[in-house]
């Protein structure tokens, strides 16, 4: 198994819970590509929401996330398996002051452990092959998202994944794809197309279990 040192979390929340606030709603154009199972992104739960305490809040009254080309992660995060959890589906979901892409699983297990890593163009190496990703994402930047778990249940003798392996946003501010792109040894690898590099911040939440990461517009 690939093995990376635990690398430092640079203001980036993990939250174990959730709050009653509105989740950012899915725009109308948000369509899945030809690649994905459904027709259009899936609409966002509402309670994919953050815990207002839990970040600083700019002036204009948006959270101030801190993290832009540092990456961030779990403790001992590529160490850190889950074979209690598997993905359900991926959607992207947009608010006034951030984009926001959400992982959702199902299952009983704990938080898997997570690696989001910025890149300032809009490829990286895949997992296993060692390859650059091709296609490129949409954007110019992105990020690299990890995390210790299946998107796929099978390999768990659970429900296949039905969700989008491909999500075009039709043109949010921030995030301008979202791509499944495989799992290697128990971790998968999520490609994110930014327009640019920005802000951003990481979260855990439950009721259903999901990984969340916010990218400020």
């Amino acid at each position: 198994m690939r093995r990376w040192p635990a690398l430092a979390v640079l203001a980036v929340a993990v939250l174990a819970g959730c709050t009653a606030s509105p989740e950012p709603e899915v725009s109308p154009s948000a369509t899945a590509s030809a690649s994905a199972s459904a027709s259009a992104s899936p609409a966002a739960s509402p309670d994919d929401s953050a815990s207002p305490s839990a970040t600083a809040t700019a002036a204009d009254g948006c959270p101030a996330f801190d993290t832009t080309g540092a990456s961030a992660s779990s403790d001992d995060w590529s160490g850190d398996l889950s074979a209690d959890l598997w993905g359900v589906t991926m959607r992207v979901g947009t608010h006034e002051c951030y984009d926001r892409w959400v992982m959702e699983f199902k299952g009983k297990g704990a938080m898997p452990g997570w690696s989001v890593t910025p890149h300032a163009a809009s490829v990286f190496t895949v997992d296993g092959s060692g390859d650059d990703l091709s296609p490129a994402l949409t954007g110019n930047a992105s990020l690299e998202v990890s995390f210790g778990a299946w998107y796929d249940g099978t390999v768990l003798e659970k429900a296949p994944y039905e969700g989008p392996k491909t999500v075009m946003t039709g043109g949010f501010v921030a995030i301008q794809e979202a791509r499944i792109v495989g799992a290697f040894e128990g971790i998968t690898q999520v490609g994110i197309g930014l327009d640019s590099l920005r802000p951003y911040r990481v979260m855990w939440l439950e009721g259903p279990p999901r990984l969340v990461v916010d990218v400020a517009k």
